[in-house]
């Protein structure tokens, strides 16, 4: 017979006294909060977005609450952040949204205009060897060929021609001709009457329908930028509160073991996240500069790109290839005695990404990042692409933190027990 408390009978037990029963429901509910999620994804969305923010400046709210120029404690730091980051950001977007937009928009026409196709066909039969051309060509015959425009003509075809009925003399009959003429034209001028108001009544719902998304997009985009920062402004006001109730659902007798482990969780997690965003914004700044000094087009488009691909380590590389075609195609615009050398082509915007990722590697990422994972390449390698292969571009990007926890859960918890079994297992002794 077991000793203790004795076990009651499943009829008289509740459904949520079943451990198997419990953990079903639990799960059941973790899902449907997360299809409730989605589905009201215009109000999670900002909250998410919110929250994130309020995690990732904590530290700074922290740090300016302690200063003595800043009053009334949490409530003055965190107006004063979210007036200096309002300022900041229409300060850069003045300076650089019209820039950016203007190179976004030469981009654009260049494809749509053929011009890309152009040039990439002239320097595929320039320097690409004549076993790949057809390959290349083949790549490069995917882009737009570009539209011409010509004056507007009437097609003679397309109008009905006069009867006219010969007699067997060979004379005509002109009045039977003109009467024929007449309803042709009659005829035709009602048809496009008729397609001229159906058009017309197309292009006004068009118009009318094109309209009213825009009017949906910025509002949209405008609550936006209304919610997150009145939801970040009382989501970093209650922070300490909200850590002080998560704590409190711990249990008392593994508050020992699990709060250290939460803490190194939480300081791997924020700190690739925040020295990454950093180290990004000033990757995609020394990108501008160096690859619009070398003479690559659309060279602040493109360090924006790569410098968001940054976020996630390796993905930055994908930049080279793209400065260099960039540049390699933008060199027949020039005349000839004033192209670049093919080695130049290569060199340069190569030279530029290697000055930027030797830097990120020996000054940026050790002062602002540290080693806040404390993983090794081949980890942060294999876990980016096995993040990205589960979930795309999302996987890659919190491949690395759930990598750096799951290194801390095996190291801190895992390991120690398995020693632990290893050390209470008899020893066989041989007779």
């Amino acid at each position: 017979m077991s000793q203790g408390r004795p076990e009651r009978p499943v009829s008289d037990l509740h459904l949520w006294e079943i451990r198997s029963i419990r953990d079903i429901l639990s799960v059941l509910v973790v899902a449907v909060l997360f299809w409730l999620g989605y589905i009201m994804r215009d109000v999670t969305i900002p909250l998410l977005v919110a929250m994130l923010l309020a995690y990732l400046f904590e530290p700074l709210i922290v740090w300016m609450t302690k200063t003595r120029w800043i009053p009334f404690g949490r409530v003055g730091a965190v107006s004063w952040l979210l007036t200096g980051t309002t300022l900041i950001l229409l300060v850069a977007l003045a300076v650089l949204l019209p820039r950016v937009v203007n190179q976004a928009a030469d981009l654009i026409h260049d494809v749509r205009s053929g011009v890309v196709r152009t040039r990439l066909m002239q320097a595929v039969e320039t320097h690409v060897p004549e076993e790949y051309q057809s390959m290349a060509m083949e790549l490069v015959t995917t882009l737009p060929a570009g539209f011409t425009e010509g004056p507007g003509q009437i097609d003679d075809a397309s109008v009905s021609p006069t009867r006219q009925t010969e007699a067997s003399d060979g004379t005509s009959t002109t009045s039977t001709s003109r009467l024929a003429k007449a309803t042709d034209i009659a005829q035709s001028a009602n048809e496009q009457a008729r397609q001229s108001g159906v058009d017309l009544v197309g292009i006004a719902s068009r118009t009318g329908s094109m309209a009213w998304a825009v009017i949906v997009e910025v509002i949209a985009v405008g609550m936006l930028l209304f919610l997150i920062p009145f939801y970040f402004f009382f989501f970093s006001l209650w922070y300490p509160q909200v850590c002080k109730f998560a704590n409190s659902l711990i249990p008392e007798s593994q508050s020992g073991t699990i709060i250290p482990l939460l803490h190194r969780m939480d300081e791997a997690v924020a700190g690739f996240v925040r020295g990454r965003i950093v180290i990004a914004i000033i990757m995609a700044v020394l990108y501008a500069v160096g690859w619009a000094f070398m003479g690559v087009p659309y060279a602040i488009l493109l360090a924006i790109v790569v410098g968001a691909f940054s976020l996630v380590p390796f993905l930055g590389l994908v930049g080279i290839p793209v400065a260099i075609v960039m540049l390699a195609v933008a060199q027949f615009d020039l005349p000839e005695a004033h192209r670049m050398t093919w080695w130049g082509i290569l060199l340069w915007p190569t030279l530029v990404f290697a000055v930027v990722n030797t830097l990120d590697g020996w000054v940026l990422t050790p002062l602002i990042a540290g080693k806040a994972t404390n993983l090794d390449p081949v980890t942060i390698f294999v876990a980016v692409l096995a993040g990205g292969s589960v979930m795309g571009a999302y996987g890659m990007l919190l491949a690395i933190p759930i990598a750096a926890c799951i290194k801390i859960l095996l190291s801190d918890l895992v390991i120690p027990k398995l020693r632990e079994l290893a050390g209470r297992m008899p020893t066989t002794s041989s007779d």
